[in-house]
């Protein structure tokens, strides 16, 4: 299965590729903005994340000049991201800061939940966890709002992370219950992976060693399945709770 899944995967970047030769071929400069976005994606989930940034610049420049508003923000928020999980924090907040200020000015609801959450994110890395808690809970608002589970399941590991680092395990651990049962229900596998690093991380900080070590086989399974690069968020977040379990590397 890793097999097929890794050649569907490429072959699915070089239909991106091919579309990317036509849309430029053709001077179709929205269609190219977009393509590029989508390598960009493709990129950081296989965790070749200079090439990811790469992708996404390209597609920011094509976006402002053609004045897509929609692409401009999505593309911002991706380079937050990406800034984020490569530990470039105040980077992030500041690309990330501008896709807010996007997807505000244009209404666009499920940009701006994402955005919260990242930012969340990094405030949560930088250890400013009151800053953190408040996107967070502005984030899964709107998710609740519109409906969607996904995001609030994702939404949920994160904030069950940040209550660990709080020292509140029992908030952290109904979050982290409550987000993997979402994530289970919408077969979000890369999501779940990311969740389980959390899980360890919080029983690790709980002081609960066999419990932490569990989430983390169990999110390292996840991430052979969905061929997560070592440079992708999934693989990052594994290389970063080994460390603090003393694991060895795979």
């Amino acid at each position: 299965m890793v097999i097929l899944e890794s050649v569907l995967g490429r072959r699915e970047q070089a239909c991106y590729d091919a579309a990317l030769a036509l849309a430029r071929e053709a001077e179709n400069r929205h269609r190219e903005g977009s393509v590029l976005a989508n390598l960009g994606n493709e990129y950081a989930e296989m965790g070749i994340m200079n090439k990811a940034r790469l992708h996404d610049e390209a597609a920011l420049a094509v976006a402002r000049e053609v004045g897509n508003r929609r692409l401009e923000g999505n593309t911002l928020c991706n380079l937050g991201l990406l800034h984020q999980v490569q530990g470039r924090f105040g980077e992030a907040v500041d690309q990330l800061e501008a896709a807010l200020a996007v997807a505000r000015d244009m209404g666009d609801a499920q940009l701006e939940c994402i955005v919260l959450c990242n930012l969340g994110m990094a405030y949560d890395s930088l250890t400013r966890f009151d800053e953190a808690s408040d996107y967070f809970e502005a984030a899964l608002a709107i998710a609740r709002t519109t409906g969607d589970r996904r995001r609030e399941s994702q939404f949920l590991s994160y904030v069950g992370l940040l209550h660990a680092h709080r020292a509140k395990f029992d908030d952290a651990r109904h979050c982290l219950d409550a987000g993997e049962a979402l994530l289970q229900a919408v077969s979000d596998r890369m999501s779940l992976g990311i969740l389980l690093c959390n899980r360890a991380e919080t029983e690790h900080l709980a002081g609960v060693p066999d419990a932490a070590t569990a989430a983390l086989r169990a999110a390292d399974i996840i991430a052979t399945e969905v061929r997560a690069g070592p440079d992708s968020e999934l693989g990052l977040a594994l290389a970063r709770v080994r460390d603090l379990l003393g694991h060895e590397q795979r």
